[in-house]
């Protein structure tokens, strides 16, 4: 008999153990997640964003309603709603992390950031219905250049290094771009140095180093300076795997959920109630599991 190789998978357990659900580690990664796996897991922490943070979601005539303004094509309407996700996430972890606070902040500032500074300013997203409660002045949803920024307690922003130097008084900020195509949505506000602050990219397809390519030997006039300089990476162009990979996987995962609600396969209130009130996925938890064929034990590995 033909021995089968071992198959490495993502796999849903409940809270007994059982594999409710599985797929390919190799389909998982890639982005292609199962929404019978990604439902359950991230299904309520996404409902709660759409509801409390973007307003995406709202109750209107007796049930859940999508309020987004979706455009002809999903996946740009995809997009768009996952930079606000995005922003979110940042701002949340920001909130119960110093460390991550300290890593994005110090990338706004432009220079490195000593940890009692940064614990001075929390992440404020611009677009975000909590700043709107919070800190209306800041509000601005349509904000072209900073999707998140930095306030202390007296509500005074934080300034890019060596802002205060030049009389400009530059807040320090991050925009936030969410793709799974950046050579055609991203590359061109880089060479065009439309924004500027730092861009952070989430590459859901893993194009962060084809576009680093295409910048190579590009040059690009400082918005700030007015000097000719070489796009920086790290500093101008920053892959946010590299700041926090938490974040990123989480709202990668966010993808085929969004997706869904775009093209009417799920429903607000599936995202908001099925996930958390179905006994069967309580306490479920996702985890990466070697199986040497469909019939044997799955063995967990993380």
């Amino acid at each position: 008999m033909q021995q089968l190789e071992p198959e490495l998978k993502v796999a849903l357990f409940d809270g007994n153990g059982k594999v409710l659900f599985s797929q390919s580690y190799l389909d998982y990664e890639r982005g292609h997640r199962d929404l019978k796996i990604i439902l359950p897991v991230y299904g309520r922490r996404l409902g709660e964003i759409l509801i409390d943070e973007t307003g995406s979601i709202c109750f209107e005539d007796n049930k859940w309603k999508l309020a987004e303004i979706i455009t002809l094509d999903p996946n740009i309407a995809a997009m768009n709603l996952l930079g606000k996700i995005a922003e979110a996430v940042i701002v949340r972890e920001c909130a119960e992390s110093i460390d991550t606070n300290k890593e994005f902040f110090q990338r706004a500032r432009r220079t490195g950031t000593q940890m009692r500074t940064a614990a001075r300013f929390h992440a404020v997203g611009t677009g975000l219905n909590s700043t709107k409660n919070r800190f209306p002045q800041r509000y601005n949803p349509s904000d072209p250049q900073r999707d998140i920024i930095w306030l202390d307690d007296d509500n005074i922003p934080a300034l890019m290094y060596g802002a205060s130097n030049r009389g400009a008084g530059i807040e320090a900020g991050l925009q936030i771009k969410v793709s799974t195509d950046g050579m055609r949505y991203i590359l061109n506000d880089l060479l065009s140095r439309r924004y500027e602050v730092p861009l952070v990219y989430f590459p859901l397809y893993n194009d962060f180093e084809r576009i680093v390519d295409a910048l190579a030997r590009k040059t690009v006039n400082d918005p700030i300076t007015d000097e000719i300089r070489p796009i920086n990476i790290g500093e101008d162009f920053i892959d946010v795997r590299a700041l926090d990979y938490g974040v990123f996987d989480e709202v990668k995962s966010y993808l085929p959920l969004v997706l869904a609600l775009i093209n009417d396969e799920i429903s607000p209130r599936d995202l908001v109630y099925e996930a958390t009130h179905n006994p069967l996925l309580q306490n479920a938890v996702v985890s990466s599991v070697l199986q040497e064929s469909p019939n044997t034990e799955p063995i967990i590995i993380h």
